[in-house]
């Protein structure tokens, strides 16, 4: 099994650390909607429904972000 290392140069390395920053929003988001059940509701949301639930929040980061 080969392994690759990556060098980015400077602008990437911002780039990749921001990235990182945004991915680790929306899974914190995922985390804390499973940690945090309402009452009365007994799961947490499916795979299905939390893409739903989340998608549109990862489309306001990259918004925010400037990707997009």
């Amino acid at each position: 099994m080969s392994r690759v290392r990556l060098q980015p140069s400077p602008v990437q390395e911002a780039a990749l650390l921001k990235h990182r920053g945004h991915a680790r929003l929306i899974w914190n988001l995922a985390v804390d909607q499973h940690a945090h059940r309402r009452p009365g509701v007994t799961s947490a949301p499916g795979f299905a429904e939390q893409c739903r639930q989340l998608t549109p929040g990862a489309s306001r980061v990259r918004v925010a972000a400037g990707i997009c």
